[in-house]
This record gives structure tokens, sequence and C-alpha cells, in this order.
């Protein structure tokens, strides 16, 4: 078979004076691989990477903890010390219970669904397969440190086929069952099913992936850790004479199967393969934006300027709230000529509430929270970016330099660049014409906003971060969002 020198694997090995785990690269190729793929399939679900990406740097440590703390709380009597529970103590992380991490992980899945308001049946769906991927990888870690073996083979010719294998099962005086192996096999079983099923099975629903690995992994489980229970070793988890590892595969079973069937009366029902065609369907290459209470948080400048105009050319006149509101979306000309019919009064109500807003403007506006971040996001993942807005060009891209976003704008259309200003689609007609886009979605927070993006035949997005978001809502936007961010949601990248 070889010496042992070329076939036996060190648990550990140097780099630059750094002991690494090979466990621990094995745990992280893992990660990688499901991320990944994980990024992949999310996209094709609707789910954004940066969602994919944020969730695996909360979900991981706190998995990683959930499988230390697990295997701690079946080991109370093993005189633990907070060093000792940490590894800090000379004696490593040796005991991790990896059916702990499943658990604390599904359980932040759910709470950072909640939190960041995305499909958790989506998530799971990337999840679960992710779940699979770590475990098929992980398990070579065990390999490598020499355990999750079975009972002694008794019939040695089928290991010693393959000296690497059969070398490094070599324990305690004689050839063992590799179970690691058996479970990464079976694991990779279960990693096909889904691969095969989340594209040909027709009766295959949103969140059901995670109810198959439940069931699948703990029927795995349970063959694995039956044939463990008989090693000999004393690493096996145990709880008043029971194998925990077992009673919790027993559980992950009954929770699979009724999961599934509970969900098919229950809920929402959406086969997998209908996600796919919508999001694909409606796969944006361009975002366009409306500029002021969209992106840029004006509202109190505009409302000033006005004030500001009316004091000085309407001093008896006392604008109402609803005035106030009024005046978001139209165009200055169409505001004024509400109030004066005299062309050349309302060219001076103009330049003197551009003069007063172009003064006070720097000071006032700001960005609408997550307005930078996601465009920037948007741009660097390749989607074509632009504003749409009712005001003068150089104020649009004054107004985008001082919120810091202009350098990631694709165009920016304003007033003076078309004959007919919104409602009408001229703007969003020409910046789509300009970036020959292909698929568009126009984002506003008035009705006319959402009236030009129809009348352009794109779909629309309504801001409910107004004062009166039932405005928007009676507009009939396709989308709707209550933070910037949401974007996300709706952009498949």
């Amino acid at each position: 078979m070889g010496s042992a020198s070329n076939l036996w694997i060190n648990p550990t090995f140097k780099l630059f004076n750094l002991e690494i785990h090979w466990y621990a690269i094995c745990i992280l190729v893992g990660v990688i691989i499901a991320v990944i793929m994980g990024v992949k399939e999310g996209k094709r679900l609707g789910i954004a990477s940066d969602y994919v990406y944020t969730g695996v740097i909360i979900t991981v440590p706190i998995a990683l903890v959930g499988t230390r703390l697990w295997y701690v709380l079946f080991n109370l009597d093993e005189g633990w010390t907070f060093q000792k529970i940490l590894g800090i103590d000379g004696s490593g992380l040796a005991g991790l219970a990896i059916q702990g991490g499943v658990i604390s992980a599904l359980i932040t899945v759910y709470i950072y669904c909640r939190c960041k308001k995305i499909s958790l049946y989506r998530i799971l769906d990337i999840v679960a397969p992710g779940f699979l991927i770590g475990q098929i990888c992980g398990r070579w870690g065990n390999f490598c440190n020499h355990e999750l073996y079975g009972p002694i083979i008794q019939n040695t010719n089928a290991i010693t086929w393959f000296p690497w294998l059969a070398q490094n099962m070599y324990i305690n005086g004689a050839f063992r069952h590799p179970v690691f192996l058996y479970e990464s096999a079976l694991n990779l079983v279960g990693f096909i099913i889904i691969l095969v099923a989340r594209r040909k099975f027709k009766k295959l629903y949103s969140g059901d992936l995670i109810g198959f690995y439940l069931a699948w992994y703990g029927m795995v489980r349970i063959i694995t850790e039956s044939l463990r229970s008989k090693s000999g070793a004393q690493e096996v988890l145990m709880v008043g004479g029971i194998h925990v590892s077992i009673l919790v595969s027993v559980l992950f079973i009954v929770a699979g199967i009724a999961f599934l069937i509970t969900k098919r009366f229950v809920g929402v029902k959406k086969p997998y393969l209908e996600i796919l065609d919508e999001v694909r369907n409606n796969k944006f290459d361009t975002v366009l934006f409306d500029l002021d209470g969209t992106i840029l948080d004006s509202k109190q400048l505009i409302f000033s300027s006005f004030v500001h105009t009316f004091e000085i050319f309407r001093p008896d006149y006392n604008l109402t709230d609803e005035e106030l509101e009024s005046f978001f979306g139209p165009t200055l000309q169409q505001s004024f000529s509400r109030y004066s019919s005299d062309q050349a009064e309302i060219d001076e109500m103009i330049k003197t509430y551009r003069e007063y807003n172009i003064s006070h403007h720097d000071e006032i506006v700001k960005p609408i929270s997550g307005a930078k971040s996601l465009i920037k996001s948007l741009h660097n993942k390749g989607y074509k970016v632009g504003v749409v807005s009712s005001k003068k060009t150089d104020l649009v891209i004054h107004g985008l330099e001082v919120i810091g976003v202009y350098n990631y704008m694709d165009i920016v259309i304003g007033c003076d660049d078309v004959k007919n200003p919104k409602p009408a689609p001229d703007g969003i007609l020409l910046a789509i014409d300009e970036l020959q886009s292909k698929n568009t979605l126009y984002v506003g927070d008035t009705p006319s906003d959402i009236e030009a993006g129809k009348a352009a035949n794109v779909k629309t997005c309504g801001c409910l971060y107004v004062s009166d978001p039932d405005k928007i809502i009676d507009a009939n936007p396709d989308y709707t969002i209550s933070r910037l961010e949401d974007i996300y949601k709706i952009c498949v990248e």
C-alpha cells in the first residue's frame, strides 16, 4: 500500500509558521462552493447577491458557534471552562456537532429574512443545497482528522484497493469503515437529486428543498451514526443512553416530511419552475430614477423655496401642506401657472425659486437612505443607471454630485432635454433610446412618475416612503417599495 509517509495524512500543515488544519480547509472550500452556487441560483430566483453575501457573513459564524455549543451541551461532564469552550486552553476545538450548526443556521436565516423582508422560502431553496455542499466537503475534514469511522472491516479486500483511503482508515490496529465517505457520498446523491428536481420536477414548490434536505439528511445521518456507534470511539454524543444524533435525525425526518405536507395545504404554493420563468422574463438591464424625493431628499429645500417665492410674489397667500406636497413631480412652469396667468411673472417666480434653491441647496439636501450604496451597487453589477427628472439638467447633475452618485450615472435627463416633461414619457423614452435598453424599470415617488413610466411602456416602481403613499398605490405601479434598497428584490442581476 505504500509507506505511511506517503499516504498518511497529518491533520495539520505549516504555512509561514502558522499551523493550518485540513478540517478548516475542507469547511472553507465547502462554504466557498456553496456561496458561489447560491449566488448563481439566487439570481435565477430573484435574490440579489448582496443578500446572499450578507446572509453568509452573518449565518456562517453563528452556525460554527452552534456546532460547538451543541457538542458542549451534550458533553457537560467534560468540565468545560470558557477557555476550553473557545479552544484557547491548548486543547483546540476538538468537538463540533454539525446538527447544532444546522439548527442555529436555520434560526438565523429565519430572523435574517424577517428583518430584510425577503422571501424565506426562496432563501431556504438556496440554503438547502448549500448545507449539503458544506457537509459533502466537511466530511473530508473528518477523514483528515482520522475520525468519523465505523466498526472494523471484516473483509479488507475492497478497502485495500484504495491504499490512500485504507492507510488513513487504519485506526487502533484495524481497518475501519470509512463512514465519513458514506455520508459524503450519500449527501452528494441528495445534492444531485436537488439539482435535477429544481429544473425538471414540475410539482416542486418554493421552499420544498429545505423539507427534502431535512428528511434526506436525517435518513443519511441515521445510517452513518448507526455505523459510527459501533466504532468504539468515545466522541459519539449521548444523553440518557440515547444517541443524540440519531434522535435529532429522526426529528429532522419528521419535521421535513411534516413541512412538505403542511405547506401544500397552508399558505401560497408557487412552483419553483414558475418562479424561474417569472424572474427570467422580468430581468431588467436598466434602472432609471426620478430625482427629488426618490434618491434625493430635497423635500425641505423645495418647501422652503416655494414658501420664499410666495412671500415675495404672493405675500398674503398661505400655502397649505397639501399644496406644498402637490409641487412634487410637476415642473416649475406647471406649478406656478396654477397661481398666475402672466408668463412674465411666472418667469420671475421661477427665477426667484431657482436662485433661492441653488443658494441653499448644498446645506439642506441629503441622499435618501441607502441611495448611494444602491446606485453604486447597481452600476458595479452592470446595470445601466440614470435619472429622468423634471428639474433642469444642470441642477440634477449638481444634486447627484452633492450626494456622490453622479459618477455612477450612465445618463441624466432634465426637463430642458425634452419637449414635454413628465407625466409625458419623453424623458424616459430618450434615456431608453440613448442607452439602447431592452428592459427598463422606472422608479419614482409621485403619480406623475408612474404615469410617465406607463406611457413609456416600461415597468414602474412607486416609492412608499413619501408623506402620502396612498397616491402612489392609486397610481397602480408594477412594484412598490418601502425602502430604496428594496429595489434589490425587484432587480435580477
